[in-house]
C-alpha cells in the first residue's frame, strides 16, 4: 500500500470511528466502552489465547488512536 493510501485510511477510519463514538454516546446517553458491546465470543475466556490476543488489539488501537490524538 502506498503512502497516500494509508494516510487516506488512517482518515477514514478515524472519521468512522469518531462519528461512531458520537451516535452511541447521543444514543446512549455516555461514551462508549467498546469492550463492553463486544460479546465474550469475540473476546475469548481469561487466560485463553484468544483473550490474550484480544487484549493485544486492545493495547495496539489504543496506542494508534493516541498516536492520532483521538480518544
Amino acid at each position: 500500500m502506498d503512502d497516500d493510501r494509508t494516510i487516506v485510511t488512517d482518515v477514514e477510519l478515524a472519521l468512522a470511528d469518531a462519528e461512531w463514538r458520537q451516535a452511541l454516546k447521543q444514543a446512549s446517553g455516555r461514551p462508549s466502552d467498546e469492550e463492553a458491546l463486544m460479546p465474550i465470543t469475540l473476546k475469548g475466556e481469561a487466560g485463553t489465547a484468544l483473550r490474550r490476543a484480544f487484549e493485544e488489539r486492545q493495547r495496539a488501537l489504543r496506542t494508534w488512536r493516541a498516536a492520532r490524538g483521538i480518544p
